[in-house]
């Protein structure tokens, strides 16, 4: 986290209130974070109004008027926070720090202001987040460069599409090859775990293993939850846990069925009224690919042999 939703969420939120402003000021509060192009710095922005905010993977894309283009990745625990004159806040990637906290504070690293009196805060506790300012030409060779695959939100991401990405990762375990940025672009563990227990596939289970409609499920579950959660800004988590929403602004985020839910009733299986409410299996968590994952192991099979 920030996947996809995150990052998608946020651009549609903050990209009608920044195109066509000017940047004014761009302030760098952490150096090390910070990958201007050769030749160029800071300054070099300034002026340039912005024409376009895109998106490739989790990254973001400040296309600007005087030829450059600034381009974020939140990483693992990224923060943006996008203030306008009202004093109104838009928070959008890792939940900490917490909203409403007075910035600049420690984790922040870089501030873009516009004309208008916005301001785009870049928060980053983990201190994995960058940005960079390079030429507009050089845009392009710059986002091919991470072999991004295919966007799974996109309207050619088609089935077929699907099922060679994944074919071409046969001996790897399935959650390993949703998060290959160059299998699908923007899947991170959140939104793998969820889509495999919705398709109701073991993470475990090498990919060369799903047969054709186990594909397809797949796919329409993972285009699904991306629906779900783009439009609300992502799942609402804290700590790797699923919480509530508690307020107005939360609404519609506590979507989440399996990831960071370890410990609670499958609503699924409790749905099924196999085992009634009070003995349907738990969702619990383990390791696969490396990452914390968390699976019903009543609807979802475990294979016979895992890696």
């Amino acid at each position: 986290m920030p996947e996809l939703p995150e990052v998608e969420g946020f651009r549609r939120r903050m990209a009608p209130v920044v195109l066509g402003r000017r940047l004014t000021s761009l302030a760098v509060f952490d150096q090390k974070r910070w990958h201007p192009a050769e030749g160029t710095r800071a300054d070099t922005a300034i002026s340039g109004a912005v024409d376009s905010v895109d998106r490739a993977g989790k990254m973001l894309l400040f296309r600007l008027s005087n030829g450059f283009a600034l381009a974020m990745h939140l990483k693992i625990a990224g923060q943006l926070v996008l203030e306008v004159p009202d004093q109104t806040r838009l928070v959008g990637g890792h939940p900490y720090p917490r909203p409403g906290i007075e910035l600049p504070d420690p984790s922040t690293r870089f501030l873009l202001e516009f004309d208008g009196d916005v301001r785009l805060w870049f928060n980053d506790q983990r201190r994995f987040g960058w940005l960079r300012l390079l030429p507009s030409p050089e845009v392009d060779a710059f986002v091919a460069g991470h072999k991004y695959g295919p966007d799974p939100i996109a309207p050619g991401f088609s089935v077929e599409i699907f099922r060679d990405r994944l074919a071409a990762r046969s001996g790897r375990t399935v959650k390993a090859a949703l998060l290959d940025q160059t299998c699908v672009a923007g899947v991170g563990n959140i939104y793998a775990d969820e889509s495999l227990y919705r398709a109701r596939i073991h993470p475990s289970r090498l990919t060369g293993s799903l047969d054709r409609s186990e594909i397809t499920a797949l796919h329409r579950e993972l285009v699904h939850i991306l629906e779900v959660a783009i439009p609300v800004g992502g799942a609402l988590m804290r700590g790797n846990r699923k919480v509530p929403a508690e307020d107005e602004a939360d609404a519609g985020r506590d979507f989440l069925e399996a990831h960071g839910c370890a410990g609670e009733r499958c609503p699924r299986c409790v749905a099924r009224g196999d085992a009634g409410q009070d003995n349907a299996p738990q969702i619990i968590r383990i390791v696969v690919a490396g990452r914390g994952t968390y699976v019903c192991p009543g609807c979802q099979a475990i294979p016979s042999s895992s890696p």
